[in-house]
């Protein structure tokens, strides 16, 4: 799997318990949907940084990284390189 189908997977399965919202693609709005908050923003951080070996700084913790899941991936990815 890459990263935006382990994040998907990952959101889905704890944020959502299983259950996938109607539009649920890469471009979702997570944080305007209320599909995540600050709780699960660091849980989501501690899962990153564990799966993809990725180290989140202060300056990182900012809405536009958790906005979607191709945000995410795309911020991962760029920690990455």
């Amino acid at each position: 799997m890459d990263i935006q189908e382990t994040l998907r997977h990952y959101i889905i399965n704890e944020a959502l318990n299983g259950q996938e919202p109607a539009g649920f693609d890469d471009d979702y709005d997570l944080i305007d949907s209320g599909t995540i908050d600050s709780l699960f923003m660091m849980n989501l951080v501690a899962y990153l940084e564990q799966e993809h070996h990725v180290e989140f700084g202060m300056n990182d913790m900012v809405p536009k990284h958790f906005k979607s899941v191709k945000a995410l991936a795309e911020f991962v990815k760029s920690k990455t390189n």
